[in-house]
């Protein structure tokens, strides 16, 4: 009996408490992609000794895989290609080493001797500086006084003293028992034997790579997703290329990096100059802080070997103008314009990847870095990283016109301009960029997301940016379009927030075409004070602004009334307010009147060219009546 009367209860809380689940689940959906972030960072750093070896070989592969494609476009099989390859990247590596070896043991001969010229050279910039500062010194031991010189001969003269001991005790001195064989194989051998053991495993997983390669792709095809084979497989093949690409290019820049180090430091006659332009090779693949590197024991040697300093300042010329050199002219001429990351993700990923792996994470930072950003351009849950760490714009001209026009920025929107009109017409900006704004500031009005009132400072803006554009670019800009000399204009504006501003620019490209045009503003049109609207000269008369459907109803009896008063005047309404929404409309020979909404600027200025107008004045008492105080 209780069992009955409580189980309606109990059903009756079910729903409230997965109301409440419901409720909850939202608000922890934004932690998620946090919390998978930190669970990836801390896999990134407590996995380091299996991810290095295994990240390591992965990137000697796209290094060695254009030798294997090589070997067999020739003709050769997979395996054999494959061996060869590797056979000759131990050739390579094993000439280097013995090079290195050999130009080290030829240095470390005289190496006392540079290091004793370096202390000397050391001990004498120091006491020229000494000398040089040596009122600092003088005036600080004169404040000080006599106390200070009788507390240091108390503290030397406690110094001097033999050491006390305890009830005659005589000291003991305690020392170490001299270490065994195991001893010295752990400090001298085993520290070796982890090097060796990283550099087996990726000699190891390298060549399983060349020879699984397409199965390996096939597996990680599948891994992001069979059900879209074609982004997932351009996804791979681009960063493939892009990375064996950029891999290829920077090992031909940094061999002749130091080669050229190599050779000038041979004629300006630094020992052992094969040795640091080897050594400059190798560590310009770290960073910002290689080149650095590379150019301390020249320096040193240099200051050892020269009677003055003058040596010293040729190598540091050497460096200061070789790295920038080839920083900024030869990289970007051999990669393109970029590797595909922004300077900023460069210098960010650099420390991310040194804080999680250590140097050698400084090392592989670019291609791993540049590894994600090729990901997040085809694979959307990869996108986020393609929005910070990629050199694309992410925003659309149009966004970012209308971002910096809200912040009323204008010298950058003219900026942004002259970019864009360096490549395109006038009328394609006015299309592709400004309509953009004005549309997307139309929809913003419409979902309440900004008051109307503040349209008027952004259509003022937009007046002003094309105001400016007509003195920067002038009648010739963009590409040449219709010739409208001789035609008369008239252009009237909407009553909409922005309607002002499609009338600018409008009236603008038709000056720019040869037309006369008389603009009317947003306000009540003469009429409404019983005066005839006359349209003077003008063969064609524009309504123009951002009309949907409803306020292109308004217009239309307006616009009839004039045809009928005006039968050889072509009237025409602007633009539509939503991109896909006009068809467009075509106004031939035969035709003298054109309505509807046009879809773009260029083709409402084309319409206009098209039509074939007759002036017939007629009795305008009553259009003027009818458009009096006409608004949309």
């Amino acid at each position: 009996m209780d069992d009955n009367q409580t189980r309606p209860d109990t059903l009756a809380l079910r729903p409230a408490a997965s109301a409440v689940l419901r409720a909850r689940r939202p608000g922890l959906e934004p932690l998620v992609p946090w919390l998978i972030a930190a669970i990836a960072m801390a896999g990134l750093y407590f996995g380091k000794s299996i991810l290095i070896p295994i990240i390591l070989a992965g990137l000697v592969s796209f290094l060695l895989a254009p030798i294997v494609g090589l070997l067999r476009r020739i003709g050769l099989p997979r395996p054999p290609a494959v061996i060869v390859t590797v056979l000759l990247a131990f050739a390579v590596f094993g000439l280097l080493g013995s090079a290195i070896v050999g130009q080290v043991a030829t240095l470390g001969k005289d190496a006392p001797a540079y290091a004793e010229r370096i202390t000397d050279k050391a001990q004498r910039v120091r006491a020229e500086v000494v000398d040089r500062f040596a009122f600092l010194n003088r005036d600080r031991s004169m404040s000080a006084g006599g106390k200070r010189i009788a507390e240091d001969a108390r503290r030397r003269g406690r110094k001097d003293m033999p050491p006390q001991t305890v009830d005659g005790a005589l000291p003991v001195q305690v020392q170490e028992a001299p270490p065994t064989a195991m001893d010295e194989l752990r400090t001298f051998v085993l520290p070796v034997l982890a090097p060796l053991e990283t550099t087996l495993i990726v000699l190891i997983v390298t060549i399983f790579i060349l020879f699984q390669k397409e199965d390996l792709r096939d597996r990680a095809i599948r891994l992001m997703g069979a059900a879209d084979l074609h982004r997932s497989t351009v996804a791979l093949d681009d960063s493939a290329k892009r990375l064996s690409r950029y891999f290829l290019a920077q090992f031909a820049i940094n061999s002749s990096f130091g080669a050229v180090i190599w050779g000038s430091l041979f004629l300006l006659g630094i020992p052992a100059a094969g040795l640091w332009g080897m050594l400059a090779a190798l560590l310009r693949f770290v960073p910002y802080v290689g080149s650095i590197l590379a150019a301390v024991g020249p320096l040193a040697l240099a200051a050892a070997i020269g009677p003055d300093w003058g040596l010293v300042i040729y190598v540091g010329l050497l460096f200061v103008i070789l790295e920038p050199l080839i920083g900024y002219v030869v990289e970007p001429l051999l990669y393109g314009h970029s590797t595909g990351l922004s300077p900023v993700s460069v210098v960010i990923a650099a420390l991310f990847w040194t804080w999680i792996w250590g140097p050698v994470g400084l090392v592989l930072s670019v291609p791993l870095t540049l590894t994600l950003v090729v990901f997040g351009r085809h694979i959307p849950a990869f996108g986020v990283f393609d929005i910070l760490l990629g050199d694309r714009p992410v925003l659309s001209p149009a966004e970012t016109f209308y971002q910096r026009i809200l912040t009323g920025h204008h010298d950058d929107i003219v900026d942004q301009a002259e970019r864009l009109l360096e490549t395109s017409p006038l009328v394609e900006y006015y299309d592709e960029v400004v309509l953009g704004v004005l549309r997307h500031a139309a929809a913003d009005v419409d979902r309440g997301a900004v008051p109307r009132a503040a349209m008027k400072d952004v259509s003022d803006g937009i007046i002003e940016i094309v105001a400016a554009l007509n003195v920067d670019f002038g009648p010739g800009a963009g590409e040449p379009g219709p010739d409208l000399g001789g035609r008369s204009i008239v252009c009237i504006a909407g009553r909409g927030p922005l309607d002002a501003a499609v009338n600018a620019i409008t009236a603008q490209l038709l000056r720019h075409a040869g037309a006369t045009v008389v603009e009317r503003s947003r306000d009540p049109l003469p009429g409404a004070t019983g005066a005839a609207f006359d349209p003077g000269d003008a063969d064609t008369i524009c309504f123009l602004g951002l009309f949907d459907q409803r306020g292109e109803a308004r217009i239309q009896p307006i616009s009839q009334r004039m045809r009928d008063r005006f039968p050889g005047v072509a009237i025409l309404i602007g633009i539509d307010r939503e991109a896909g929404g006009a068809s467009p409309v075509q106004v031939d020979a035969d035709s003298v009147a054109g309505s509807g909404r046009f879809a773009t600027i260029s083709a409402l200025v084309a319409a206009i060219a098209a039509a074939d107008v007759t002036r017939d004045r007629v009795d305008q008492t009553a259009t003027g009546a009818a458009i009096a105080g006409w608004g949309s």
